[in-house]
């Protein structure tokens, strides 16, 4: 059911984008690709010299963390989950 929304979804979007911008749209399609990285490694589009930087931000670091952290403190809950349960 998700991949046949997301195909869906792609083309109402496509569909949608066609009828108020016309040619600009389709300029843009040509140029884009539904498949991840698709366009990148085609050569359709390029990644800018700083792409990187999209990644480190604040937010994205305490996630990468928080993560991690769930991850190896995951015994240590599942633990206490059992406890509570006398």
């Amino acid at each position: 059911m998700y991949i046949a929304h997301h195909l869906f979804s792609v083309w109402n979007g496509d569909r949608r984008l066609q009828d108020k911008y016309g040619d600009k749209a389709a300029k843009i399609r040509d140029m884009t690709s539904v498949v991840p990285f698709a366009a990148i490694i085609s050569g359709k589009q390029k990644l800018p010299a700083n792409f990187l930087s999209e990644f480190l931000r604040p937010s994205y670091i305490a996630i990468l963390v928080g993560s991690i952290a769930a991850y190896y403190l995951h015994p240590f809950m599942q633990a206490g989950a059992a406890l509570t349960h006398w």
